[in-house]
C-alpha cells in the first residue's frame, strides 16, 4: 500500500495541475468560470474549487471540461 505522505503530495501535485492547466486554457478562451460551468454542465463553484486545487475532481467533470476547452482530458491532468 502506498504511504500517506506520498498519496498526499500527489493528489496535491495533481489538483494543482488541474487547477492551473483549467484556469489557463479557460482564460485563454477569454471564458469566465460560469461561462465555463453553464457550457460542462457543473457548478461555477465547483470550477473554482478546481481552479483553487480544492476538491478532487470526478473523471466526468474532467472530460465536461476538456469537451468545452477543446483539449483531450489527459492534457488537463498533465504538467506543460
Amino acid at each position: 500500500m502506498v504511504g500517506s505522505d506520498i498519496f498526499e503530495r500527489a493528489q496535491r501535485r495533481l489538483r494543482a495541475t488541474l487547477g492551473r492547466n483549467v484556469r489557463e486554457l479557460r482564460l485563454s478562451l477569454t471564458m469566465t468560470q460560469s461561462d465555463l460551468a453553464d457550457r460542462a454542465g457543473i457548478r461555477r463553484a465547483l470550477i473554482s474549487d478546481f481552479e483553487r486545487g480544492e476538491t478532487n475532481a470526478t473523471l466526468d467533470s474532467v472530460v465536461r471540461i476538456a469537451v468545452v476547452l477543446g483539449v483531450d482530458p489527459a492534457k488537463l491532468l498533465t504538467r506543460p
